[in-house]
């Protein structure tokens, strides 16, 4: 069975914490062991030069009775026990038992030691004690001279339950830090593992196509910055998984489009030719019987021809915007002269259908930005639309009004009108308003359409507003140059 992560690294906490403390608490024996001795050795030297300095007139009287009774009362009451040596030797107070000085201490050269003026220490066995114990030996001073020597001896049980006490107490304080630190090391553990987990369940969902679910980002460390990393990752992910979708979507959406131009354009270029060929071959095979009818076919012919002509155009002018062939000369213009222009090149086939054809402009509009030629041929394509769609006798007015920061120019007129359900497709490519009307027949469906590409290329907008059987607003905008 494998062992999760959070099982090895609480181990790994647990164990290296555990070794630590063992280590920390070796040593700790090993320093309070030496400070102990260190401490009790110098506990036993202050009471030796003591005890020297009380004994030292005894000494110098020879009043050696009374140095027995001081050294006497002594142990009787204290853990370490003295005796005295004097300068030749021999006992001047001693331990029951003792007869020589053979048996004084662990080392013989301890008691030279004192008796040249020097403090000597040692630790061992003394026959005349049960226990090991931790002797020192001083000299005592007479007039400045050494004496003799006292010897301070003190059971190294006593030194050795201190230290086990204070083994114990470290023990203790190393159990406590045990628990403490499984309880930290759960948590640390659980700080590393719990993000991981969570950037393996954020990583299996996005297996499954799921990028919402983001991994939780639980602190700044390391850690975090990868889950936030991984989120990241995921977002990035999501967004170019999405902008292929919608990619391959335009592109099918374009292969439809293309498909439907396609089959659009080859029926509006079908039907001229298809009149064409038919009074071509009338006239050709002899069938028209008299001049009057051969004219008659002749026109029918040139008409066609005409609207051939004008259906190709629109298509090669479509083309070429979309594809960018056309330059685009943005410049400042004088809109009332263009519109002007065009309302008076346009006059002579409005009084064909005797119509009324005016403009209704400011003599000195603000400069606009925008390109003269195309805006002149969405000006045409807007009057000639009005003009196919006006009944005879009606009035089309072209009009020019400022409207925060741009000018607004409205081809109005009194024509059928537009229903509701139509406004929004008038922009597509070869729609033809209401097709059964015989005037919607002459167009090919594509000058609304080149309008709105003009437009979006100028940065301006294109709308229309129409009452059936009242009459069209058809409305484009340009932005005014701030001087």
């Amino acid at each position: 069975m494998k062992k999760s992560l959070f099982s090895k690294l609480f181990k790994t906490y647990v164990i290296v914490t555990l070794l630590s403390i063992v280590m920390v608490s070796f040593f700790f024996y090993l320093f309070f062991k030496s400070y102990y001795f260190s401490v009790k050795e110098q506990q036993m030297i202050t009471q030796g030069e003591k005890m020297a300095q009380i004994l030292s007139p005894y000494i110098k009287d020879q009043e050696f009775n009374r140095s027995k009774e001081i050294i006497k009362e002594y142990n009787k009451v204290n853990i370490s026990q003295m005796w005295i040596v004097n300068k030749d030797r021999k006992f001047i107070s001693d331990l029951e038992g003792q007869n020589n000085t053979e048996h004084l201490h662990p080392k013989t050269n301890q008691l030279e030691s004192a008796l040249n003026g020097k403090v000597a220490t040692n630790y061992g066995m003394v026959k005349y004690l049960s226990t090991p114990v931790l002797t020192v030996a001083l000299p005592i001073y007479v007039e400045g001279k050494v004496a003799g020597a006292i010897f301070v001896c003190n059971p190294l049980s006593d030194i050795k339950a201190s230290i086990i006490q204070t083994w114990h107490i470290v023990i203790f304080a190393g159990m406590i830090s045990i628990l403490i630190v499984a309880f930290v090391s759960y948590f640390i553990s659980q700080s590393i593992t719990k993000p991981i987990k969570e950037i393996t369940k954020s990583s299996l969902e996005m297996i499954k196509g799921n990028f919402t679910k983001q991994a939780k980002v639980y602190s700044s460390d390391e850690i975090g910055i990868l889950a936030g990393t991984f989120n990241t990752m995921m977002l990035t992910l999501d967004k170019t998984l999405r902008d292929l979708e919608n990619e391959k979507n335009k592109m099918a959406a374009l292969e439809r489009m293309q498909r439907e131009f396609v089959a659009n354009a080859s029926h509006e270029l079908r039907t001229p030719l298809t009149s064409v060929r038919g009074y071509l071959e009338a006239l050709l095979d002899g069938v028209v019987s008299s001049e009057e009818q051969e004219n008659r076919y002749l026109r029918i012919t040139l008409k066609e021809t005409l609207r051939l002509q004008r259906l190709v155009k629109g298509l090669l002018d479509l083309s070429k915007i979309e594809s960018g062939q056309i330059k685009i000369n943005k410049k400042e213009l004088n809109l009332s002269e263009i519109i002007n222009r065009t309302v008076m090149n346009l006059e002579p086939l409005a009084d064909d259908r005797l119509l009324s054809l005016r403009a209704d402009v400011q003599e000195h509009l603000p400069t606009v930005l925008g390109d003269e030629d195309l805006i002149e041929q969405v000006l045409i394509n807007y009057i000639t639309n009005a003009i196919r769609f006006t009944p005879d006798g009606g009035q089309i007015t072209v009009k020019a009004v400022i409207h925060e920061g741009e000018v607004h120019v409205h081809v109005i007129d009194t024509g059928i009108g537009i229903t509701p359900e139509e406004l929004s497709k008038v922009w597509k490519r070869f729609y033809k308003i209401d097709q059964v009307r015989s005037s919607s027949k002459e167009g090919a469906g594509l000058g609304l359409s080149l309008v709105k590409e003009i437009m979006d290329r100028l940065d301006g907008k294109a709308w229309v507003e129409s009452t059936l059987n009242q009459g069209s607003i058809f409305s484009f905008s340009l932005k005014i140059i701030k001087k």
